[in-house]
């Protein structure tokens, strides 16, 4: 390549939702052959992911070096601080820096594009743009003027997840073109400058192993070939990627997660109506519309579990004497349900304070007080207890439904455990690898100093948790 044509000093392709199991298929039946090659130099490793296995807390885990009780994201949804409605965190919500900001303040180039928890995009020394839950294509973009170009090309934010639930063949459609807009504006801001650091997301993945993971798994005629066949997209795509890119260039390529087939959906807030911990509002609007003042405990995806505790929440009913025994008595509750053939759905419930610790302190938080924080803190917004399912039961809401195991278009689920990456050039933990530790290694191989409260390069967990966690 020659030497005055612009090359990233460090590049990330990241993958939403690809398991390790997955690719070591992909790879060994031909699917990945460009993939299949970096792998051979480079080597595949598996990653954790966190608990509980959500898009959004994993990259937001991942781009601040931080576990939820630092960096403030602990799920999809969210309650708004001082009332029982519903809110989307966002990049405002997080309250640690990412890596873009860090190396911004280093007067380091950088470019960021697609990733989770990246909308509203912040002012950097570069480009960002942000992920899906961006509402409008006019707002996408730092600087503004970068949205003239990605309007220019017809830039899909996303792709369209309605249209999967409808039509699966022309979701598959929309998965393309939507790539295929990612990879142009990705190909088009690469050759612009010689960036510090480059990262390009790409998350019809996510879309796709969702809707059609089940029907990869058995071989369906029609959509197993489909399934296979966007994933050789990718491929295609890692191919020029590794063409223009030098091998004396740092490149990861990682995913956030992995993936499994849904054996049944279960509605978590119909079972703690059913055992009397929730009451529903008269008339359900959303998630979240209980009757607080009948209601002891209430939960948010996925198996987030909150004690309506008095004096944290605007209207709660459990005084704080009675938290723990509250808690004691949800967990037993939870670990009674039991799918329609008998079996147990949830493997095991987590206390807050076994994954959280806020900022500023040394190790996982054990004092009362610290467990019921405010709900207006980072910390007080953590769930009370994390209910973690066996593979196979994804966990949802549910409220105003009237029974607790159902199937829907959805056919694949998140896992924890059997995240992936290929890493060149950088050094990371040959195993026991979390999501959480790859900024330090990553702001260090761009000789930038990592901040003093990002997270070690060690499992926060002990070895007990991390086989809990994992289902050994």
């Amino acid at each position: 390549m020659p030497t005055s044509k612009p090359c990233p000093r460090f590049m990330i392709l990241s993958i939403d939702g690809v398991p390790y199991g997955l690719v070591r298929r992909m790879i060994d039946q031909g699917d990945m052959p460009n993939l299949a090659s970096l792998v051979s130099q480079t080597g595949l490793q598996k990653m954790r992911s966190v608990q509980p296995t959500v898009s959004c807390v994993a990259w937001s885990s991942y781009m601040t070096g931080a576990n939820p009780g630092k960096h403030g994201i602990y799920g999809f949804i969210d309650r708004r601080p001082g009332t029982y409605e519903l809110m989307f965190p966002n990049s405002r919500t997080r309250t640690a820096d990412d890596i873009w900001a860090i190396l911004s303040r280093a007067e380091k180039r950088v470019f960021g594009m697609n990733v989770p928890t990246t909308y509203p995009p912040q002012a950097i020394n570069g480009i960002e743009i942000g992920g899906f839950l961006t509402p409008s294509l006019e707002k996408v973009a730092y600087p503004a003027g970068v949205c003239e170009y990605l309007r220019s090309i017809d830039y899909r934010v996303d792709s369209d997840a309605a249209l999967a639930r409808r039509d699966k063949r022309a979701m598959l459609g929309d998965l393309d073109v939507t790539l295929d807009k990612r990879m142009e504006a990705m190909f088009h801001f690469l050759e612009m400058e010689s960036w510090d650091f480059f990262h390009t997301h790409i998350m019809g993945s996510d879309r796709i192993n969702h809707f059609l993971w089940e029907e990869m798994e058995q071989n369906h005629p029609e959509f197993a070939p489909a399934f296979f066949a966007y994933y050789r997209r990718i491929d295609d795509y890692i191919g020029r990627v590794l063409e223009i890119l030098p091998e004396s260039v740092p490149l990861m390529i990682f995913s956030d997660h992995g993936f499994c087939r849904i054996k049944q959906e279960v509605q978590l807030s119909r079972y703690l109506v059913e055992m009397g911990w929730t009451c529903t509002a008269e008339k359900p609007q959303h998630p979240l519309s209980i009757d607080p003042a009948r209601s002891q405990a209430y939960c948010l995806i996925p198996g987030r579990i909150f004690v309506n505790l008095s004096g944290r929440e605007p209207q709660g009913v459990v005084p704080l004497e009675k938290y723990q025994e509250t808690r004691e008595q949800l967990v037993d509750d939870l670990m009674k349900l039991r799918d329609p053939n008998g079996r147990g759905v949830i493997r095991k419930v987590l206390m807050r304070e076994d994954i959280y610790w806020p900022a500023g302190s040394e190790g996982v938080c054990t004092l009362p007080a610290e467990h019921v924080a405010t709900a207006d803190g980072t910390f007080g917004r953590a769930a009370d207890l994390i209910a973690i399912p066996y593979d196979g039961y994804d966990l949802k809401l549910g409220l105003g439904d009237n029974v607790v195991f159902k199937r829907t278009e959805l056919g694949g689920m998140h896992t924890y455990e059997d995240a992936c990456i290929v890493a060149r050039g950088i050094d990371l933990p040959d195993d026991n690898l979390e999501i959480m530790m790859l900024a330090r290694p990553l702001l260090e191989r761009l000789q930038v100093t990592p901040p003093a409260n990002m997270d070690g390069s060690g499992s926060a967990f002990t070895p007990d948790l991390l086989t809990t966690l994992a289902g050994a």
